[in-house]
């Protein structure tokens, strides 16, 4: 599955990047994986709401926001989990 990232998504993991190298590495790899093998077992939920039709991935204290089509899949925000869902 091909992977785009958001100019939003892109600016959010630099600055993660920045203050924590790890995490930013752990969620890299959390959305590789993701899209390797969306089957297997990871903590994926079908947002409701205004989000609704997004998807959330959990990756430790962050949250991914993204959707799917076919084989593409499109990370919108990564975001702490304080803030994931207050917009």
């Amino acid at each position: 599955m091909e992977i785009r990232y958001s100019e939003k998504a892109v600016k959010q993991l630099k600055a993660i990047a920045k203050g924590d190298r790890k995490s930013a590495a752990l969620i890299l790899g959390a959305v590789e994986s993701y899209a390797a093998d969306p089957q297997a077992s990871f903590d994926v939920k079908v947002l409701k709401g205004k989000l609704g039709d997004m998807k959330r991935l959990r990756v430790g204290k962050y949250r991914i926001l993204f959707d799917e089509e076919k084989e593409v899949m499109s990370v919108y925000e990564v975001k702490h989990r304080r803030e994931a869902y207050s917009d």
